[in-house]
């Protein structure tokens, strides 16, 4: 039987715990700063400017912590699907 309508099955979490444990691995292979920042704005959902108030930086860096750590992240997770 499937799962009611807005629940996620076994196979939905199984997936789910493969694809967080893959974004920690790519995310523990940045700088620090740059994992704080995308931590910040990708999984809290601060804004650059947030994320330069918290970080006391100015937000020109908070953007540029961003926009690198997603180019990096991107390429370490598409290099992984890739070797699979």
């Amino acid at each position: 039987m499937d799962a009611p309508s807005g629940e996620r099955g076994p196979a939905d979490l199984a997936a789910l715990s493969e694809d967080t444990a893959r974004l920690r691995v790519a995310l523990a292979q940045l700088p620090a700063e740059q994992a704080r920042a995308i931590v910040l704005a990708g999984l809290l959902g601060h804004t650059a400017r947030e994320v330069g108030e918290i970080e006391d930086i100015p937000l020109g860096t908070a953007k540029t912590r961003i926009r690198t750590a997603l180019i990096r992240l991107r390429a370490v997770l598409v290099s992984e699907g890739q070797a699979e």
